[in-house]
């Protein structure tokens, strides 16, 4: 399985934008920053044909550490969810050799 990276990206914008390399990494370092930061404020980031990112809150919880079993007290906290669209799902789901793409 390989990975799809910020260099990839990079790549894709290089040769489909026709983007020079450091522009390529400013608008993508852009494009994340401006999602990490609306997502910092509580914001839900729709994509249409990927999926909504949004943020969730965990309640606090006791746990145990798994080396001493002492108890901790885990605090409440903010995550990251990330809920796919249908035809994300399809694409993933479809057989590899259909050729199925997400458009």
């Amino acid at each position: 399985m390989s990975k799809f990276t910020r260099s990839r990206i990079w790549e894709i914008l290089q040769s489909g934008a026709a983007l020079k390399p450091a522009q390529a990494r400013a608008l993508t370092a852009r494009i994340i920053e401006t999602m990490a930061a609306a997502l910092a404020v509580g914001e839900v980031i729709e994509l249409r044909g990927l999926g909504s990112f949004e943020t969730r809150e965990r309640k606090a919880y006791k746990a145990h550490n798994p080396r001493t079993l002492a108890p901790v007290k885990v605090p409440p906290r903010r995550v990251v969810f990330f809920r796919p669209c249908g035809k994300l799902k399809e694409a993933v789901n479809a057989p590899k050799e259909t050729g199925v793409c997400v458009k």
